[in-house]
């Protein structure tokens, strides 16, 4: 009984990183025909304390490829204590609407705001950081040729990430598009990419100004409604990566505690979707948030039976894991077979932290900006 029990423990926490990738191989993508359509787009950059990127932003934003007077770009101030503000002003003349909050209220409480007033067909949701490739507004919205796509998430790049974290993260980031792309030929991806995504505004449902994670709370909203969320791997953008452990560290815990808020609420679940997409659900996130848990479950059985064979090989690898993780970490050295444990262990971490923080309700809705 507790072989079995600690094997499907085992199958839990394994199907997330293992078994769901290698069955979605088997799985064809889904690749719908290009529209024609353009709907007028409204691209609304959300900006606090962004001095330094936010007229390289602005410039990339007003030269993207997309027919003239069909995309306006709204930059909404949040508070700006730097020049944000009296640079995004510069661009008013050239077509630019600057929205000015004199204090801070969160992304989420001002696309609450800005959104419902907006006259646009498809609204794109875009951090100040980001660099658009000229094409990538067209690319998200011939998703839209599609009545049943309610929601496009595009391919957005990190440059420039420390090397601690660098290999894990393109490891990461590689599986990570490709689970998206097949989710999305299954039925629907789960949420979006925050820094790049768009959906049809009529579809747009106020999140609670609370909300950690709009971009999986908006995108399930509008798939609860009956439409999908797709990604665009043709819609690519950059965004500069983590400088330092202690900033992923942060988005990580950022991410599993909102993780926690949506479940907590339900707000963050398929609801009647079809049982396709709640496979995504559950094999692409849920058990992978839960994957902590998971884990310390499978750990407890094992401790507790020393003499089953297979929790003898469970702590071995468990202390294996560990070993060549904290290598990795006190020396340095940035080797394949160090690098692939220590970034495992370090999400696995941030996410059992996080999931904490998000079901105590300890985590701020104000993210805490890296000084760049």
């Amino acid at each position: 009984m507790i072989t079995l029990a600690l094997v499907l423990l085992i199958l839990l926490f394994v199907h997330p990183f293992v078994l769901y990738p290698l069955i979605l191989r088997l799985a064809p993508t889904r690749r719908e025909a290009a529209g024609a359509a353009e709907p007028e787009v409204a691209l609304v950059i959300c900006a606090l304390n962004e001095e330094k990127v936010i007229r390289e932003k602005l410039e990339n934003s007003l030269a993207l490829d997309y027919p003239e007077g069909k995309l306006t770009v709204y930059v909404v101030n949040d508070g700006s204590t730097d020049r944000t503000g009296a640079i995004a002003r510069e661009f008013v003349p050239r077509g630019v609407r600057l929205i000015d909050r004199p204090e801070r209220r969160g992304k989420v409480r001002n696309l609450n705001e800005v959104v419902g007033g907006l006259r646009e067909e498809v609204v794109a949701l875009s951090d100040a950081n980001v660099i658009y490739d000229k094409q990538a507004i067209r690319r998200l919205v011939t998703r839209f040729s599609d009545p049943k796509v309610g929601c496009v998430s595009g391919k957005v790049i990190l440059t420039g990430t420390t090397g601690d974290l660098m290999q894990g993260e393109e490891s990461y980031y590689s599986v990570e598009w490709f689970l998206q792309e097949k989710g999305s030929a299954i039925y629907s991806m789960c949420g979006a990419d925050g820094a790049m995504y768009a959906f049809r505004r009529r579809l747009f449902v106020e999140c609670p100004n609370d909300t950690l994670i709009e971009d999986f709370v908006l995108p399930m909203s509008i798939t609860r409604k009956g439409y999908r969320a797709v990604f665009e791997p043709e819609a690519k953008a950059w965004e500069q990566g983590p400088a330092s452990i202690h900033e992923e560290f942060r988005r990580k815990v950022r991410i599993a505690a909102g993780a926690a808020q949506a479940l907590v609420r339900g707000n963050g679940l398929p609801g009647n979707c079809p049982a396709g997409f709640w496979f995504v659900f559950v094999s692409h996130k849920l058990l992978r948030w839960l994957s902590p848990v998971t884990g310390l479950a499978i750990l407890a059985v094992a401790l507790a039976s020393p003499g089953l064979w297979l929790s003898r090989l469970v702590l071995a690898g468990f202390g294996a894991l560990a070993g060549l993780a904290s290598i990795r970490w006190a020396t340095g050295w940035s080797l394949a077979p160090l690098n692939a444990p220590f970034y495992f262990l370090f999400g696995q971490i941030a996410v059992a932290y996080g999931l904490v923080k998000g079901l105590l309700g300890k985590q701020s809705v104000l993210w805490a900006k890296a000084n760049r």
